[in-house]
C-alpha cells in the first residue's frame, strides 16, 4: 500500500474519539482513518486490476489481427499521485474531504477508423469506444447494434465500416460536382429561368437532391441527380398553361396528337 499524506477539512467538527497527526497538525478521527485505508486500499486494488485488463484486451485484439497504432490506440497510464477526494455521507453529517496518495489511472484502449463528417464534409480519422465482455467485444459505432462478437468479427466490421465511410465521401463529391455542373448549365441555357437546387423524398430512395428550372409563366422542371451514371433525369415536370387547359380544350390538343407507333 502507498504511504498516505493526510489532510483533513472537516464538514463537521467533533471532539469525541479525535487522534492527533503529530507530523501535520491535522486531527483524524479512527473511523476516518478507518476509511482512508480503505479508500486507498480499494484504489490501489481497482488500477492493478485495469492495468492486468488493459493487457490483456491488447493482447486479445493484436491477436486477433489488429495492429496497434493502425486499429487501435492504447494511452493507458497508471500513476501515484496525490489528490483531494471525498469520504463519508452527507445524509449523516461525517463527510470530510481528505488528501490521500495513491494509484490513478488516464486513457484506455480506442478503436481506430475512418469517419465522414456530415457537417464539414470531410473524410477525418475517427476513434470508436467499445465495450468487453469475457472474450468478446462490441463497438455501437462501427456495428450499429448492440451486440458482443469476437474480437476478428469486429475487425471484419472494423475495415467494412471504413470502406462504407470513404464511399460516403466519395458518393458526396460525386454529387457535389454534378449538382454544381447542372446548375451552371440551365442557368446558361434558360438565363430568364430561376435555377435552384432542393431536396425531394421518395417512399423507395428516400432523400435525394434535385434541381428546379421554373419560368415566368410558373411551369417547371425538376431534375434528380444520377451520380451513378453522372447526369440529371427528369423527375417532375409541370406545365402552367396546360394546367389552365379545359377540358374541351385539351380534348381538341389531344386528337391533333400524332398515333403512338
Amino acid at each position: 500500500m502507498y504511504k498516505k499524506e493526510i489532510k483533513v477539512m472537516e464538514k463537521r467538527k467533533s471532539n469525541i474519539g479525535v487522534q492527533l497527526d503529530l507530523f501535520a497538525g491535522i486531527l483524524l478521527t479512527p473511523e476516518q482513518q478507518q476509511q482512508v485505508d480503505k479508500y486507498v486500499e480499494n484504489q490501489n486494488k481497482n488500477i492493478t486490476f485495469q492495468e492486468n485488463e488493459n493487457q490483456r484486451i491488447e493482447r486479445m485484439l493484436i491477436e486477433a489481427g489488429f495492429i496497434k497504432g493502425v486499429h487501435f490506440k492504447n494511452d493507458f497510464k497508471s500513476f501515484i499521485d496525490t489528490r483531494t477526494v471525498t469520504l463519508g455521507y452527507s445524509y449523516n453529517q461525517t463527510q470530510f474531504e481528505v488528501e490521500v496518495t495513491a494509484k490513478f489511472l488516464n486513457g484506455g484502449i480506442t478503436l481506430l477508423g475512418k469517419r465522414f463528417d456530415s457537417t464539414t464534409k470531410e473524410l477525418r480519422d475517427g476513434v470508436f469506444s467499445f465495450d468487453v465482455q469475457r472474450d468478446k467485444i462490441q463497438s455501437w459505432s462501427i456495428q450499429e447494434q448492440s451486440r458482443y462478437v469476437k474480437p476478428k468479427t469486429l475487425l471484419t466490421k472494423l475495415l467494412e465500416h471504413n470502406e462504407k465511410e470513404k464511399r460516403r465521401f466519395e458518393e458526396y463529391n460525386k454529387r457535389t460536382a454534378l449538382l454544381n455542373v447542372t446548375l451552371e448549365k440551365y442557368k446558361t441555357l434558360y438565363p430568364s429561368a430561376t435555377v435552384t437546387s432542393g431536396r425531394e423524398y421518395s417512399r423507395y430512395d428516400g432523400s435525394f437532391e434535385v434541381v428546379e428550372i421554373k419560368f415566368k409563366s410558373g411551369s417547371y422542371i425538376k431534375f434528380a441527380l444520377d451520380i451513378h451514371h453522372n447526369k440529371e433525369t427528369l423527375y417532375h415536370k409541370y406545365d402552367a398553361e396546360f394546367n389552365k387547359m379545359s377540358s374541351e380544350e385539351l380534348l381538341e390538343r389531344f386528337s391533333k396528337q400524332e398515333a403512338l407507333k
